[in-house]
């Protein structure tokens, strides 16, 4: 989170989330400070609005909303400064080698990295999946532990099924990445499933009527994106 917060500043859009490899360490030797509250459990959601390690920042956050001290109720309590910290990004985007499958916080733990069976295929962005042939000339997409995700986002488990637009429209955004130039559009057998099992998560909104042109500009079912998307 100290990484995403020197990449973007507070409150910015995290276009390409850290990897697991970041890490910092203290500063002997320098005058004990007062400091961000941090001293919480890696996943623990009932202090993610007071300990900057709880979970992953999400864009136009505000960090300032963190507690100081050694408690989410704030107190006087110093540390030792941080003297250091490394920062990789690449842990859930359309970069060869960003990142590594490992376990981690939603949405960097258990992503694929974009690698050289995604670029023979085609793939620009396998929003952390395996690459996979599949079909005529397609390929398959697929990650048991979080499921696929998209700029820390899941897909809505409504309205995916085969010949849907939403999964039709993530395979466009899979093949040619956001804005890209469509030149081969996805065929109606394009379809996808939920992955039953692993925790619910904010996800883009899909669940509207195949062609819905009331709601084209919000959801992902609506109808089959265009060039530039």
């Amino acid at each position: 989170n100290i990484c995403i917060l020197a990449k973007y500043g507070n409150g910015g859009t995290i276009t390409d989330p850290p990897t697991l490899n970041c890490g910092g360490k203290s500063q002997s030797g320098a005058a004990s400070q007062v400091h961000w509250y941090g001293n919480c459990r890696k996943g623990k959601s009932s202090e993610k609005s007071c300990c900057s390690n709880a979970e992953l920042l999400q864009s136009g956050f505000d960090w300032t909303k963190f507690a100081k001290g050694n408690s989410c109720g704030g107190d006087g309590d110093t540390d030792m400064v941080l003297g250091e910290v490394k920062c990789e990004f690449g842990g859930s985007s359309a970069k060869s080698g960003g990142g590594s499958y490992a376990a981690g916080s939603w949405p960097t733990g258990w992503c694929h990295p974009l690698d050289s069976t995604c670029a023979q295929l085609g793939v620009k962005d396998n929003m952390c999946g395996e690459c996979k042939a599949w079909g005529k000339g397609g390929f398959s997409l697929a990650e048991a532990k979080m499921g696929l995700r998209y700029k820390g986002a899941s897909f809505d488990d409504n309205q995916i099924g085969t010949g849907s637009y939403q999964a039709m429209n993530i395979c466009i955004l899979a093949k040619y990445g956001n804005g890209g130039t469509i030149t081969d559009p996805p065929s109606a057998s394009c379809g996808g499933k939920s992955l039953g099992g692993a925790a619910k998560q904010v996800h883009w909104y899909g669940n509207c009527g195949k062609g819905s042109s009331s709601q084209k500009s919000c959801c992902s079912n609506a109808e089959l994106l265009q060039s530039g998307f």
